[in-house]
């Protein structure tokens, strides 16, 4: 069978995709993957004849991958596969014209089990986790149990580095040390796939140190890499995990490293062991100054308190960090948002960066946004990207959205934040987009050495 994976441009590995892909081609099967934005669609599909295209689609994106699918359809034959967030949570989906399959939830075991059913001439109706549109009719099949994340082939590397020399050069290169989040933020899709998955295994799944360290090397010996990241929404949650892992690490691997973590659960210690792995950097999130809504509303459960300790033992052990906020949060205001940035002043980071709220639906968060009327629902309203403008019925949208792309700059040159008013009030505007990229790129170039 051949499988093509169509998704949009990227700077971090497609994962999800190439785990798919790992699982396909150990089963004997062949997989290709195209850039719907940047390449020539048609002429790759007339030539690589794939009997199922694949789309991993978050909601914003939507709209687009309905849409070349279709396109896609009307000229060439073969089963269309939609994954990811959207079709998990947004079930109905499978309705859209041109949508053959989709996948609830993990996909490894469901795409192998799908490609060798179809390759094999059988029914493949009634295979766990996928939702079969057949003459109209919907099936609708459970989930299978979560998977073990140490028995799982290592994504496949090379339809990615093999293809584009961008990815390939890249200094660094990105993985995941388990699956799953302990924490339930509202605005998150964490405690929503929780759901989907109750009763069916252990949501939070750690890859033991031996096997994600494995994976690390044989990406080390076979292609450029300078740095790790660790694309977990929390890195090291369980500190026993960290022990070994700060013992084993520099032994094994000996590269610096950048991981996601939670303030409260920074002390001393972990602080100590992360630093005597070799940790570079480190990203944690404050989404937003004010404590009702960070911790009644968006339910992060960590104290201001915690937050200014954590920037303070970060910074002394000498290691790089970021600090994520969220702007345009439902019950905030714009004083509110000018508070976030007073509190991301005071912790001095490497890089404080903010993004603009996009209410999902069927998340906490985004069913409280409707029930507020600040939002009506429709999911083709939202962003791709939650680096661009609010879509909530909020008052000084337009100041929002102007401070979240001069937010990084305030940070690194607090003196200029007296006059932050002034700068937010005029329109929305080409120049305040390039100062946000610009200067975003500019200390992620500083901060890693690039």
């Amino acid at each position: 069978m051949k499988i093509l994976f169509i998704t949009n441009d990227f700077i971090v590995e497609p994962l999800g995709i190439m785990y798919l892909s790992s699982a396909l081609k150990k089963a004997g099967h062949q997989t290709d993957l195209i850039k719907a934005d940047l390449e020539n669609i048609e002429e790759k599909v007339r030539t690589f004849s794939p009997d199922i295209i694949g789309y991993n689609v978050t909601t914003g994106q939507h709209k687009y991958f309905t849409e070349l699918n279709l396109k896609l359809k009307n000229k060439f034959h073969f089963i269309s596969l939609f994954g990811g967030a959207h079709p998990t949570f947004f079930n109905e989906f499978i309705k859209e014209e041109g949508v053959d399959i989709i996948c609830i939830g993990e996909g490894e075991e469901a795409i192998v089990d799908l490609a060798d059913k179809i390759d094999q001439g059988k029914d493949f109706k009634n295979i766990p986790n996928l939702w079969v549109k057949e003459k109209g009719e919907v099936i609708k099949n459970p989930v299978r149990s979560l998977v073990d994340v140490n028995s799982i082939a290592f994504p496949d590397r090379e339809l990615i580095y093999s293809r584009y020399p961008k990815s390939y050069n890249n200094p660094i290169k990105n993985f995941i040390g388990g699956r799953g989040c302990p924490y339930n933020c509202s605005f998150c899709f964490n405690h929503c796939l929780k759901k989907v998955y109750q009763n069916n295994g252990q949501y939070v799944r750690f890859s033991s140190v031996d096997n994600l360290l494995k994976e690390i090397l044989e990406v080390k010996n076979n292609y450029p890499l300078k740095m790790v990241y660790f694309q977990d929404d929390t890195f090291a949650t369980q500190i026993d995990w960290l022990e070994e892992f700060s013992e084993k690490y520099p032994k094994i691997v000996n590269l610096p490293f950048h991981c996601h973590i939670r303030a409260n659960l920074v002390n001393e210690k972990f602080i100590n062991l992360l630093k005597k792995a070799g940790c570079y950097g480190v990203s944690f999130a404050i989404e937003v100054a004010d404590d009702y809504l960070r911790n009644q509303v968006l339910k992060k459960n960590i104290s201001r308190e915690e937050i200014i300790r954590a920037a303070k033992l970060i910074k002394k052990a000498g290691i790089k960090f970021r600090i994520y906020n969220i702007l345009g949060l439902p019950g905030s205001s714009l004083n509110t948002e000018l508070e976030t940035l007073k509190l991301n002043i005071l912790c001095k980071p490497d890089l404080g960066w903010a993004s603009i709220y996009q209410p999902y639906p069927k998340t906490e968060l985004g069913d409280l946004c409707i029930k507020m009327g600040i939002y009506d629902g429709d999911v083709d309203k939202i962003s791709e990207s939650f680096f661009e403008e609010t879509v909530l019925d909020i008052p000084d949208k337009d100041k929002i959205n102007n401070l979240q792309k001069l937010f990084s700059l305030m940070v690194s040159f607090p003196f200029l934040r007296p006059l932050i008013r002034i700068l937010i009030s005029f329109p929305p505007n080409i120049l305040y987009k390039k100062i946000y990229y610009f200067w975003k790129e500019r200390l992620y170039k500083k901060i890693y050495n690039l």
